[in-house]
């Protein structure tokens, strides 16, 4: 029920028809006047690094750039459009904080339309301390100005100035790494395995938050071979095991119900930092593609990436 709407918004049809195209984000962080890049991982949810290893969102903040290109904008007017052909359409950028409850809109520094089509660049600064944790960035379509005169055929058209009639894009950014920090807890006694999962009961997956009181790793340090002491990593083979391992008993609990599953591959319908979600992340964080035909093949897949996640951070 949340997608009902009674009038058009803008289709994938109609996107690719209107020639709608999309730069990707670039993203910097500036210090004493000049600008540093900063690396993406993720697609629908995306985790910045920095490769001087010097920035953090708290301190510096964060600087985006982007574009948005459309080659027949005239085509998203009209009665085969979105919008009353003496209306304009205007684009922005909604961000929302939900760390700190905090919304907002940017607009476009620039928004050109010539013969060839229309542009529009946003550039737009968070200064230090006014996001944390996460930024949710949705790129919209809405009303800027109405028709002073609706013609005939357009009545079915909204006409209301700063309603949303498209939404292009929208990208989550997680400062806080959750999904590389995987909930792992010591443990000590002499009567507790070398290590164990401890599941919660799971009222929804694709809701319930990854944290330690839903998902947890356990490492019984009693033992000479327990694979980490503190923070720091001990035998990476056997951690590597262990981890591997206990992804898969995620996805399998995940995979009782296949529709949360289809959910958890495709980023559908998860809220931000819930368990699917975080899987989803992790999927996408992973270099080499993980394997859902059998549990054997997910387990070897799931090595493979981890080791490299483990190995490539011991390095840098």
């Amino acid at each position: 029920m949340d997608n009902l709407s009674f009038y058009p918004k803008l289709t994938e049809d109609l996107a690719e028809a209107c020639g709608l195209k999309v730069g990707k984000y670039e993203f910097a962080y500036l210090v004493q006047d000049e600008y540093f890049g900063l690396k993406q991982k993720g697609t629908a949810t995306i985790k910045l690094t920095d490769p001087l290893d010097n920035w953090d969102i708290k301190d510096e903040g964060v600087s985006f750039s982007k574009s948005v290109s459309i080659a027949y904008p005239r085509l998203l007017y009209g009665i085969n459009g979105i919008a009353c052909s003496n209306a304009s359409i205007g684009l922005c950028i909604i961000w929302t904080n939900k760390a700190l409850t905090q919304t907002g809109c940017i607009l476009p520094e620039s928004d050109i339309e010539t013969e060839t089509g229309r542009t529009c660049v946003f550039n737009h600064s968070f200064e230090p301390g006014t996001i944390i944790g996460d930024l949710e960035l949705s790129i919209v379509l809405y009303i800027k100005q109405k028709a002073g005169i609706v013609l005939p055929g357009e009545e079915k058209l909204i006409n209301e100035e700063g309603v949303t009639i498209g939404e292009i894009e929208t990208v989550v950014l997680d400062f806080d790494s959750i999904y590389m920090e995987f909930p792992i807890e010591e443990f000590k006694s002499a009567n507790e395995p070398l290590w164990w999962v401890y599941f919660s009961q799971w009222e929804d997956p694709k809701v319930d938050l990854f944290s330690r009181e839903n998902v947890c790793l356990y490492l019984n340090p009693y033992y000479s071979a327990c694979p980490m002491s503190g923070e720091e990593i001990t035998n990476i083979d056997l951690l590597i095991d262990i981890l591997a391992t206990t992804y898969l008993m995620i996805f399998n609990k995940i995979a009782e119900d296949p529709d949360n599953m289809k959910a958890t591959r495709n980023n559908f319908g998860l809220e931000n930092n819930s368990i699917c979600s975080i899987m989803y992340q992790f999927i996408e964080s992973c270099t080499d593609p993980l394997h859902f035909e059998s549990s054997e093949a997910l387990l070897k897949s799931l090595q493979i990436n981890i080791r490299k996640m483990l190995e490539g951070s011991d390095n840098q």
